[in-house]
Parts: structure tokens; sequence; C-alpha cells
């Protein structure tokens, strides 16, 4: 009798990683989606919330403020908001992690290196969303503002 799909040792052994593999490659695709749609929405609110404010900064401006100190707040701002999703999310991830124990092989469902490297990642990702609404905060003309008002 003939073999039906005759193959190498070596295609056989890529052959039984192709799930995992493909599996992996859609995580790290929907992270980079969520880290996306993260910065997009934070930056959409940031930048509404500034020009919303962009009377009081004109204000806070031609009161004294520097720029680096209206820079500062809208930063300060962004991070609040980010601790808040951190206070939300981190006792969610701790509590779903108990569900996914059984999906994971050989993989600990609370590894600290993981969870410390995605709150890096969103912490530059809220850094980096911030900057842009900041900057433009920033660079406010106090008369103009006061006049738009």
């Amino acid at each position: 009798m003939p073999l039906q799909r005759p193959m190498t040792q070596a295609a056989q052994f890529e052959e039984s990683y192709l799930t995992p593999r493909l599996f992996s490659r859609l995580a790290v695709g929907f992270g980079l989606l969520a880290a996306f749609l993260v910065g997009t929405g934070l930056y959409g609110t940031l930048a509404y919330r500034v020009q919303r404010r962009k009377s009081e900064i004109g204000v806070r401006m031609a009161l004294g403020a520097n720029r680096r100190a209206v820079l500062e707040m809208v930063v300060r701002e962004s991070l609040l908001i980010a601790l808040a999703g951190f206070v939300t999310g981190l006792p969610l991830c701790f509590a779903v992690s108990r569900l996914m124990r059984a999906q994971l092989y050989q993989l600990n469902a609370l590894d600290p290196v993981s969870i410390l490297a995605a709150s890096a990642i969103t912490f530059i990702v809220v850094i980096g969303a911030a900057l842009l609404p900041a900057t433009r905060a920033a660079s406010v003309d106090p008369m103009e503002a006061l006049r738009a008002k």
C-alpha cells in the first residue's frame, strides 16, 4: 500500500507547529491593533479636551503659565486616564487569567514579565498619544485664545 503523503521528518516537525505559530501571529497582530486603537482613542479624546479648553489654556498662559507647565498639565491628565484604566484592567486581567489557565500549555497565566511588558507598552502608547495634543496646547497663543471666547 503506497504512502498517502510522504514527507521528511523536518517537514513533519514544521507542520506540527503551524497552528501554534498561526495563533501566536494572530495574537501579536491583535495586540498591535489593540495598541493602535488605544492610541487613536486616547489621542482623539485628549485632542477634543484640549480644543474645548483652549480658552482656559489661553487664560493660564496669559496669567504667567509657561509652555512647559501646560505641556505637563495635559500629559498628567492623560496619565490619570491611563491610571484609571490600569486600576480597572489589572484586576480584570487577574480574574480572566484564571479562566485562561486551561488554554495555556506550559505557561503561567500570571507571568509577571508579560504583565510588566504589556503595561510598559501601554504606558509608551499613552505618552505617545498625549504628546501631540500637549504640544498643541503648549503652543496656544493667549491673545487668540482669549479673542476666540
